[in-house]
């Protein structure tokens, strides 16, 4: 329980927070615990900015800038209690639900299928500890490693997983080291494994560092090699998803509220999504079309931007769209991607905004919550290094003349004010498990605002997806889903990668790079 208190990660609190609201049930009751959020965020927003205001010289502080920030806040402050009486006197579980309790073992146990087990990872300053529960027992074991090593063992374990490393094999020391992951599976899995041997469903809860380790991608057997004499040799690699279909989780008690708030509403339409956006206002808007035309010439590309920095796209406070225009390739083959999930789900034409119509105008005007699936199919961008401006973003249409309501990114702030009760998002662009800030911990960024908006698990990618690989990998997950509607979101996906993974028609289709960049987060079950 000590552990399960001090691993509290921001995601997690996100999930938290969306549970309170749906327990809530009644509409207004629900208006007012999101107000009360809404409100405590902006404040902790306020005064973090002011704090920085006040710290500049005096002949760089603007003055009346701050006065307004203090008054917002007092209003707030007078606000946010009139709210609490409210809350207290019609929802008495408010403070239960907000803040819960940690989970014995029993109670865990009794959330579990017979074919589930589920991993907590976590590390302290001076140790990590892997504690692995079924529905027969548990087992923990200590790591040995301290939370500030385990970042630099993350970060070595990642290397590698970069689309432009994987030409060939020439390259040796710049591949995706068999042996170095075989060595973090024995350290972090290892000494618990028996426990696990069995269970389909693996069920992770990583914190720290740990959020942004892909765990399909440890290596459960020693390897002839730490790099195969060629991408091929990648093929026979005992990787973990060969045992196991891996969900990752906020944190332990998540489980209980992802499980507890499953929709039960069936009036709900299948999926909305947005793709195929245009980053140049000028061009040929055409592809707002589903299954219109796409020029042949149009290759591959990564779903990211590379070598660039994120900071470069702004220009005052907003976006220069010449720049972003200029180093963002299109990606028709999302309109492809959304259109074959479309015909998979029985999506009406309406609900696919492609081209122009990819907008933030248009995500944030629709009914969101209408929709079990919110599909996002688009470059992503990570967090730079100007504080308070950079954060995780989608791209979405380019707009000709930018506004507050749209500038074209729509950010993990714009993010957490949506309003959506949806089964699954899916982030089928580059790094969507990204911090909020360079060097924070994974899922603080958009997977956070996306399960605080009202989504009970997230298909989320660990580094610069490759874009055809993406479609491959999105649109067969959904086919075996169609195929299997009991088979669940974490085992589809497990299913598409290895089958991606076997096919020996391209010698790079064995490298990892391109047949595993995508993490299911949250609830992994079809329920």
């Amino acid at each position: 329980m000590a552990i399960q208190r001090g691993t509290q990660s921001s995601a997690a609190s996100a999930v938290n927070k969306l549970a309170v609201r749906l327990a809530a049930g009644n509409d207004r009751l629900a208006e007012l615990v999101r107000r009360d959020q809404d409100l405590a965020t902006e404040a902790e927003a306020l005064d973090k900015a002011l704090v920085a205001a006040v710290s500049k010289e005096r002949s760089k502080r603007d003055l009346a800038a701050e006065q307004r920030s203090k008054a917002r806040l007092a209003a707030i402050s007078s606000e946010r209690p009139s709210l609490q009486k409210t809350l207290s006197a019609e929802f008495p579980d408010y403070a239960a639900l907000s803040n819960p309790l940690p989970m014995t073992v029993k109670e865990i146990q009794s959330l579990l299928s017979g074919d589930e087990a589920m991993v907590l990872l976590t590390a302290t300053v001076k140790d990590s500890y892997a504690i692995a529960i079924t529905r027969e027992g548990f087992d923990w074991s200590p790591i040995g490693r301290g939370s500030e090593e385990m970042y630099k063992l993350v970060a070595d374990f990642r290397r590698g997983l970069d689309i432009a490393n994987a030409g060939d094999a020439s390259g040796k020391s710049t591949l995706f080291n068999l042996e170095f992951s075989h060595w973090m599976y024995n350290h972090l899995l290892g000494r618990v494994e028996t426990r696990l041997k069995g269970k389909r469903s693996l069920l992770i809860v990583p914190t720290g560092a740990l959020t942004a380790l892909p765990f399909h991608l440890l290596v459960t057997e020693k390897p002839p090699a730490a790099i195969p004499e060629k991408l091929d040799g990648y093929r026979d690699a005992a990787w973990l998803l060969k045992r196991h279909a891996v969900s990752v989780l906020p944190s332990v008690t998540s489980l209980k509220t992802l499980r507890a708030i499953a929709r039960r509403d069936q009036t709900t339409k299948p999926m909305t999504g947005f793709g195929d956006p245009l980053f140049n206002p000028l061009q040929d808007s055409s592809g707002d079309k589903r299954g219109a035309a796409k020029p042949a010439a149009i290759k591959s590309a990564a779903r990211g931007v590379t070598n660039v920095a994120y900071t470069d796209f702004w220009q005052g406070a907003g976006v220069d769209r010449a720049r972003l225009s200029r180093v963002l390739s299109q990606l028709p083959d999302t309109a492809d991607e959304l259109n074959a999930v479309a015909k998979d789900l029985g999506v009406s034409e309406s609900d696919i905004h492609l081209g122009e119509n990819a907008s933030e105008t248009t995500v944030k005007r629709a009914r969101l919550a209408d929709y079990s699936i919110v599909y996002f199919a688009t470059h992503g961008l990570v967090a730079g290094d100007v504080k308070g401006i950079a954060e995780p973003s989608l791209v979405l249409s380019i707009p000709k003349q930018p506004s507050e309501l749209d500038d074209g990114l729509l950010t993990s702030s714009e993010v957490a004010q949506l309003k959506l009760n949806a089964d699954w998002v899916v982030l089928s662009a580059c790094n969507t498990i990204a911090g909020d800030k360079p060097g924070a911990e994974a899922l603080s960024g958009l997977a956070r605002s996306f399960f605080y908006a009202g989504a009970r698990a997230l298909l989320v990618s660990h580094w610069a997806v490759d874009s055809a690989a993406a479609t491959r990998l999105t649109t067969s997950t959904f086919d075996r889903l169609k195929a299997d509607p009991k088979l669940g979101r974490a085992e589809a996906l497990r299913q598409s990668m290895l089958a991606y993974l076997s096919d020996a028609s391209s010698p790079r289709n064995a490298y990892p790079a391109f047949w595993a960049p995508f993490a299911l987060i949250g609830e992994g079950a079809t329920r």
